[in-house]
Protein backbone atom coordinates (compact mmCIF):
# COMPACT_ATOMS: atom_id res chain seq x y z
CA UNK A 1 0.00 0.00 0.00
CA UNK A 2 1.14 3.89 -0.86
CA UNK A 3 2.32 6.14 2.08
CA UNK A 4 -0.53 7.92 2.03
CA UNK A 5 -0.29 8.99 5.20
CA UNK A 6 3.34 11.21 3.80
CA UNK A 7 1.57 12.29 0.75
CA UNK A 8 -1.53 13.56 2.73
CA UNK A 9 0.81 15.22 5.35
CA UNK A 10 3.16 16.04 2.30
CA UNK A 11 0.47 17.83 0.39
CA UNK A 12 -1.27 19.34 3.70
CA UNK A 13 1.98 21.42 4.66
CA UNK A 14 1.89 22.37 0.82
CA UNK A 15 -1.64 24.14 1.24
CA UNK A 16 -1.26 25.56 4.92
CA UNK A 17 1.55 27.34 3.65
CA UNK A 18 -0.18 28.97 0.78
CA UNK A 19 -3.10 29.66 3.39
CA UNK A 20 -5.63 27.27 1.48
CA UNK A 21 -7.09 25.28 4.38
CA UNK A 22 -7.30 22.14 3.30
CA UNK A 23 -9.87 19.25 4.27
CA UNK A 24 -9.31 15.81 3.38
CA UNK A 25 -12.23 14.31 1.39
CA UNK A 26 -12.32 11.11 -0.72
CA UNK A 27 -12.07 7.26 0.37
CA UNK A 28 -9.31 9.03 2.95
CA UNK A 29 -12.17 10.81 4.50
CA UNK A 30 -14.84 7.86 4.20
CA UNK A 31 -12.13 5.32 6.40
CA UNK A 32 -12.70 7.43 9.42
CA UNK A 33 -16.38 6.79 9.09
CA UNK A 34 -16.41 3.78 7.68
CA UNK A 35 -17.41 0.01 9.82
CA UNK A 36 -14.67 -1.59 8.07
CA UNK A 37 -11.54 -0.79 5.92
CA UNK A 38 -10.91 -0.29 2.71
CA UNK A 39 -7.92 0.26 0.21
CA UNK A 40 -7.28 3.40 -1.38
CA UNK A 41 -4.19 4.33 -3.42
CA UNK A 42 -4.82 8.36 -3.85
CA UNK A 43 -5.26 11.64 -1.35
CA UNK A 44 -8.23 13.66 -2.53
CA UNK A 45 -8.50 17.28 -0.85
CA UNK A 46 -10.74 20.20 -0.58
CA UNK A 47 -9.20 23.63 -0.40
CA UNK A 48 -10.15 27.73 -1.06
CA UNK A 49 -9.43 29.12 -3.68
CA UNK A 50 -5.40 30.50 -3.32
CA UNK A 51 -3.13 31.55 -5.94
CA UNK A 52 0.21 29.27 -6.46
CA UNK A 53 -0.81 25.71 -6.05
CA UNK A 54 0.77 24.70 -9.13
CA UNK A 55 3.67 26.13 -8.69
CA UNK A 56 4.19 24.94 -4.98
CA UNK A 57 3.56 21.36 -5.77
CA UNK A 58 5.45 21.80 -8.92
CA UNK A 59 8.34 22.96 -6.76
CA UNK A 60 8.44 20.46 -4.67
CA UNK A 61 8.82 18.37 -7.51
CA UNK A 62 5.32 16.92 -8.77
CA UNK A 63 3.96 17.34 -12.14
CA UNK A 64 0.07 18.99 -12.39
CA UNK A 65 -2.67 18.51 -14.24
CA UNK A 66 -5.53 21.10 -13.77
CA UNK A 67 -8.97 21.19 -14.87
CA UNK A 68 -10.60 24.43 -15.75
CA UNK A 69 -14.05 25.92 -17.71
CA UNK A 70 -13.04 27.89 -20.66
CA UNK A 71 -11.49 31.11 -19.29
CA UNK A 72 -12.04 30.18 -15.23
CA UNK A 73 -9.80 29.89 -12.59
CA UNK A 74 -8.70 25.75 -12.37
CA UNK A 75 -11.08 23.81 -9.98
CA UNK A 76 -8.93 20.76 -10.05
CA UNK A 77 -5.20 20.00 -9.81
CA UNK A 78 -3.95 16.44 -9.92
CA UNK A 79 -0.18 16.17 -8.59
CA UNK A 80 2.20 13.67 -9.17
CA UNK A 81 5.68 12.72 -8.02
CA UNK A 82 6.63 8.91 -8.14
CA UNK A 83 3.67 6.89 -7.07
CA UNK A 84 1.86 9.53 -5.56
CA UNK A 85 -1.22 11.20 -6.92
CA UNK A 86 -2.96 13.95 -5.05
CA UNK A 87 -6.57 15.62 -6.07
CA UNK A 88 -7.11 19.10 -5.24
CA UNK A 89 -10.54 20.48 -5.67
CA UNK A 90 -11.03 24.05 -5.11
CA UNK A 91 -13.96 24.91 -3.14
CA UNK A 92 -16.29 26.84 -5.57
CA UNK A 93 -19.87 25.72 -4.69
CA UNK A 94 -21.90 27.06 -1.79
CA UNK A 95 -22.32 23.18 -0.93
CA UNK A 96 -18.49 22.80 -0.77
CA UNK A 97 -17.74 25.97 1.48
CA UNK A 98 -20.04 24.73 3.68
CA UNK A 99 -18.81 21.21 3.72
CA UNK A 100 -14.99 23.09 4.84
CA UNK A 101 -16.82 24.60 7.48
CA UNK A 102 -17.95 21.86 8.87
CA UNK A 103 -15.15 19.81 8.34
CA UNK A 104 -13.12 18.43 11.82
CA UNK A 105 -9.87 18.15 12.60
CA UNK A 106 -9.35 18.86 8.80
CA UNK A 107 -11.73 15.99 7.52
CA UNK A 108 -15.02 16.14 6.06
CA UNK A 109 -18.13 15.54 8.65
CA UNK A 110 -19.72 12.55 8.19
CA UNK A 111 -22.53 13.83 6.40
CA UNK A 112 -20.43 15.35 3.94
CA UNK A 113 -18.65 12.05 3.22
CA UNK A 114 -21.91 10.78 2.60
CA UNK A 115 -22.83 13.62 0.08
CA UNK A 116 -19.85 13.31 -1.95
CA UNK A 117 -20.38 9.82 -2.32
CA UNK A 118 -23.89 10.13 -3.40
CA UNK A 119 -22.84 12.55 -5.63
CA UNK A 120 -19.96 10.37 -7.48
CA UNK A 121 -22.18 7.09 -6.82
CA UNK A 122 -19.98 4.85 -8.14
CA UNK A 123 -19.94 1.32 -6.78
CA UNK A 124 -17.24 1.73 -4.31
CA UNK A 125 -18.89 5.11 -3.20
CA UNK A 126 -21.95 3.20 -2.64
CA UNK A 127 -19.95 0.91 -0.38
CA UNK A 128 -18.16 3.76 1.32
CA UNK A 129 -21.95 4.93 2.55
CA UNK A 130 -22.67 1.29 3.57
CA UNK A 131 -20.05 0.80 5.39
CA UNK A 132 -20.81 4.30 7.16
CA UNK A 133 -24.41 3.72 7.62
CA UNK A 134 -23.40 0.24 9.29
CA UNK A 135 -20.80 1.28 11.61
CA UNK A 136 -24.07 3.29 13.36
CA UNK A 137 -23.09 7.32 13.38
CA UNK A 138 -25.47 9.96 14.89
CA UNK A 139 -26.32 11.41 11.20
CA UNK A 140 -27.55 14.88 11.07
CA UNK A 141 -29.92 12.96 8.08
CA UNK A 142 -31.79 16.75 7.51
CA UNK A 143 -28.43 17.83 6.21
CA UNK A 144 -28.06 14.74 4.19
CA UNK A 145 -31.58 14.80 2.41
CA UNK A 146 -31.05 19.14 2.21
CA UNK A 147 -28.23 18.96 -0.07
CA UNK A 148 -28.93 15.49 -1.77
CA UNK A 149 -32.20 17.60 -2.82
CA UNK A 150 -30.08 20.56 -4.06
CA UNK A 151 -27.80 17.74 -6.15
CA UNK A 152 -30.69 15.88 -7.29
CA UNK A 153 -29.67 13.10 -5.80
CA UNK A 154 -32.25 12.25 -3.32
CA UNK A 155 -33.53 8.69 -5.57
CA UNK A 156 -30.09 8.19 -4.26
CA UNK A 157 -29.99 9.15 -0.70
CA UNK A 158 -33.76 7.29 -0.18
CA UNK A 159 -31.88 3.87 -1.79
CA UNK A 160 -28.85 4.52 0.84
CA UNK A 161 -31.72 4.44 3.83
CA UNK A 162 -33.56 1.43 2.68
CA UNK A 163 -30.03 -0.72 2.99
CA UNK A 164 -30.22 0.59 6.74
CA UNK A 165 -33.76 -0.21 7.10
CA UNK A 166 -33.11 -3.71 5.45
CA UNK A 167 -29.97 -4.53 7.82
CA UNK A 168 -31.92 -3.35 10.79
CA UNK A 169 -34.89 -5.99 9.78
Amino acid sequence: MPPLDEWLAEARAILERLGAEPVVIGAIAALRYRQTPRATTDVDLLTKHVRGVREAFESDGYSVQEASDPGGEPFLLIAEKESARIHIMVAETPYQQEAMRRAVGGFLAVEDVIIHKLIAWRARDQDDIRSILAAGHDLDQSHVARWAEQWEVTDRWNEARSWIDRSEA
